[in-house]
Formats: C-alpha cells, structure tokens, sequence
C-alpha cells in the first residue's frame, strides 16, 4: 500500500462514514441498502485516490561526495553532479 500524508483526509473520511454506516444499520432495509451504497461509494473514491496503486518503490544509494540520496540508475547526482560510478 502507497500511504501518504494526504490520505489522512481519507482517514478523517472514513470516521464519518462508518458513523453514517451505523446509523443506516439501524434503519432496517432502506439502510441497508443505502449501508451497500455507502460501502460501494468509498472503495470507489478510494480507487480514485490512489491508495492502492501498487507501485514498488524506487532503489536508492548515496552520492560519494555529498551523501545525497539518488536512484540506482542515475549516472550523476542530481545535487552535486559528480559521477555516480566514483566511489
């Protein structure tokens, strides 16, 4: 899962909505099916967020001369730009 700091709006979010879920529960079938509504409503919106794009995360090492995190596959730093094959 590719949590990020804004998904804590969809956190907050999910509070409230379990808040609605119980009050629809009680309401007897009407609030049942608007219970299967709401539940279908959320995995959508969170579909749509990208909470759970599966997207590996990217291999890091340091730059030899200023310690700057870089990708494996740059050739320079991004920060200094000394090689990233020195070292």
């Amino acid at each position: 899962m590719n949590f990020r700091a804004e998904h804590g709006v969809y956190l907050a979010l999910a509070v409230v909505v379990g808040a609605f879920f119980v009050l629809f529960a009680f309401m007897g079938p009407v609030g049942w099916i608007l219970d299967v509504l709401l539940v279908l409503a959320v995995l959508k919106l969170a579909g749509w967020s990208g909470l759970f794009d599966a997207t590996p995360a990217e291999r890091k090492r340091n730059c030899p001369e200023c310690g700057a995190r870089n990708t494996v596959n740059d050739a320079f730093c991004g920060y200094c730009g000394r090689s990233m094959a020195d070292g």
